[in-house]
C-alpha cells in the first residue's frame, strides 16, 4: 500500500503517470471511496453533514462519468481503471492537503483582503488542475495543453453542477 501512495505522490509531482498504477478494480473502488470521503470532509465546511454527503457522492459520480465519457469517446476505454484511480487518488491527496487551509479560511473573520490560507487554497486548486491535465495527457496520449483544457472543463462542470444542486445557504 505504501508503494501505491508513493505513486500517487509522484503523479502529483509529475514524476509518474496513471500508467504506473495497476489496472485493479480493488484499487479503483478504494480510491473512489477515499475520494468521496475526503470530499465529504471538505464539504463539511460549507454544508451540514447530510448535504456534505450528497455533495461528495455527486462530485465522485461526476468524476467517474466525465472520465468514462472522455476515455470511451476517444477510444481509450482500456485506460479507465488506471486513469480514474489516478484522478481519485491524487484528488484524495490534494483534498487532504487542502483541509488545513480550507478550515483555517473558514475559521478566520472575513476581511476584504486575501489571507495566506486563501492563497494556499487557490494554489492547491491550480496545482490540482495541472495534475488532472497531466493525468489526462497521459490517458489520451496528447499534449499537456489539451489535458489542461479538459481539466478546466471538468472543474467548471463539477462546480456548476454542485452550485446548481447544492446552493450555499450559509
Amino acid at each position: 500500500m505504501r508503494e501505491i501512495i508513493r505513486v500517487f505522490v509522484d503523479i502529483c509531482l509529475f514524476r509518474r503517470g496513471p500508467q504506473d498504477l495497476p489496472a485493479s478494480s480493488f484499487l479503483l473502488y478504494l480510491t473512489l471511496g477515499a475520494y468521496a470521503a475526503s470530499n465529504f470532509l471538505l464539504a463539511l465546511v460549507q454544508y451540514d453533514a447530510v448535504t456534505a454527503a450528497l455533495v461528495s457522492v455527486t462530485v465522485t459520480l461526476l468524476l467517474a462519468v466525465l472520465t468514462l465519457s472522455l476515455l470511451y469517446l476517444n477510444g481509450h476505454s482500456e485506460r479507465v481503471p488506471q486513469t480514474l484511480s489516478a484522478l481519485a487518488g491524487t484528488g484524495t491527496v490534494l483534498a487532504l492537503l487542502a483541509l488545513p487551509p480550507i478550515y483555517w479560511t473558514h475559521l478566520q473573520t472575513r476581511q476584504p483582503q486575501l489571507s495566506l490560507a486563501d492563497l494556499l487554497a487557490l494554489a492547491l486548486v491550480v496545482w490540482s488542475l495541472v495534475i488532472i491535465g497531466h493525468i489526462i495527457r497521459h490517458a489520451l496520449a496528447t499534449r499537456l495543453f489539451v489535458g489542461l483544457v479538459v481539466a478546466i472543463m471538468f472543474y467548471w462542470v463539477a462546480i456548476s453542477i454542485q452550485g446548481s444542486l447544492f446552493p450555499l445557504t450559509r
